[in-house]
């Protein structure tokens, strides 16, 4: 990471688009704005302009061949930033871990707070429970020796409404805990952030605030309601 935010940092104080600089060393725009933030480089530029061209690394000329023929043994990982990993590390593994090393760490956590949240939609239809009558019943074979024997479970639909809730609570916590890490880390970075970074976690906010009223009154409201009704009828 410091050898491309250096490299990156030479084709900013020579004048390259952000653009450019992005798609040459495979970097986010958001990377590469806050680097020039947080490291000062649009004041360093000035400074520079002011006394001169900036000044590249030492090194061999265009062209020299000195290296050829003394370079590092076939297979050598002295340039590889994970070899230690890549020795133990899966292929897929290594790949997803390069893929995702320039990442901006406020952008890593939002992505793991919309997997978080989107989980939670998607077990309401998976834990869906639609009335006290909603009974699952499931048949267990069983082997003791040679003898062959048949066994039920039965979960009742209190069962499973009161296991939804204590996942959903549990599932609810934990996204709020990644909702306030975030909200924090924007305060302190608030400099650096963008204001997508911004707009997206209020945004977020308010559906997690939907979704708690949500929780709380109307799913068990709405149950307890239809049962009576349900017993008025038939009365």
């Amino acid at each position: 990471m410091n050898e491309i935010r250096e490299k990156a940092k030479q084709d900013y104080m020579e004048g390259m688009k952000y653009k450019d600089i992005c798609e040459k060393h495979n970097l986010s725009i958001n990377t590469l704005k806050s680097w020039v933030k947080r490291y000062g480089w649009a004041d360093e530029r000035k400074k520079q302009n002011k006394k001169g061209a900036y000044k590249r690394k030492r090194g061999a000329p265009i062209g020299n061949k000195n290296a050829v023929g003394h370079g590092a043994p076939p297979k050598n990982k002295n340039a590889e930033k994970h070899g230690f990993f890549s020795k133990y590390l899966p292929e897929e593994t290594m790949n997803i871990i390069q893929e995702i090393k320039e990442k901006n760490p406020l952008d890593i956590l939002w992505e793991n707070i919309q997997i978080q949240y989107a989980a939670i939609i998607r077990a309401q239809r998976i834990m869906f429970v639609e009335d006290r009558n909603d009974k699952t019943v499931e048949k267990v074979e069983e082997r003791r020796e040679k003898i062959k024997g048949e066994r039920w479970e039965v979960q009742q639909a209190w069962d499973k409404q009161a296991n939804f809730l204590q996942a959903q609570s549990r599932a609810m916590a934990e996204l709020r805990n990644m909702i306030k890490q975030y909200d924090e880390s924007l305060h302190a970075n608030r400099d650096l952030v963008t204001e997508e970074q911004k707009a997206r976690i209020e945004k977020l906010k308010a559906e997690v605030d939907r979704i708690k009223e949500d929780k709380g009154d109307k799913p068990v409201r709405v149950v307890i309601v239809d049962d009576i009704e349900g017993e008025k009828d038939e009365s």
